[in-house]
């Protein structure tokens, strides 16, 4: 079976938790594609899940993977399998500071994704996976690959 693998990217640290998702689905067995979101859609019809992710920026979604995500329910993946996954951070330690920067975390890319997932039609599979960054633009916190790969991996446990 094949799964499609969708992001963007900006500092390069969500193309690491998609490339690590898809390593994730070739071990359950799956043909993983990986693809940007800016790019041209292959055949949907091929494909008998996804996984889209992106950072969050500016608490939510950049409106090309929301656009995206409606042509999924639209074009070929209506019914079928979607797992979501973000990118944030970073997380301030101080206590004050992480109560303010809460507006910009949460829901995050994530929760946005997982709206716009549900209003097209898209069976979303719970949970979603956020994977924190350490710096604006990175390096990807301790574990996040081995997490992600994790994910993507209980994700197609439960599709076969």
């Amino acid at each position: 079976m094949k799964a499609l693998v969708l992001y963007r990217s900006y500092y390069g640290n969500t193309k690491l938790v998609a490339d690590a998702v898809a390593r994730g689905l070739n071990d359950a067995g799956f043909e993983a594609v990986v693809q940007d979101v800016r790019g041209k859609l292959p055949p949907l019809q091929d494909f008998a899940c996804a996984v889209v992710g992106a950072p969050t920026r500016m608490a939510g979604a950049n409106g090309k993977t929301l656009s995206v995500l409606k042509s999924l329910g639209t074009k070929g993946l209506g019914g079928k399998p979607v797992a979501l996954f973000d990118v944030y951070g970073p997380v301030p330690a101080d206590p004050a500071a992480l109560a303010k920067a809460q507006k910009w975390l949460n829901p995050g890319a994530a929760g946005a994704m997982e709206n716009r997932a549900r209003k097209v039609g898209l069976k979303v599979y719970e949970p979603t996976l956020r994977c924190q960054v350490t710096a604006k633009q990175g390096p990807l916190a301790a574990n996040e690959i081995d997490r992600a790969a994790a994910f993507a991996r209980a994700f197609a446990a439960t599709l076969k």
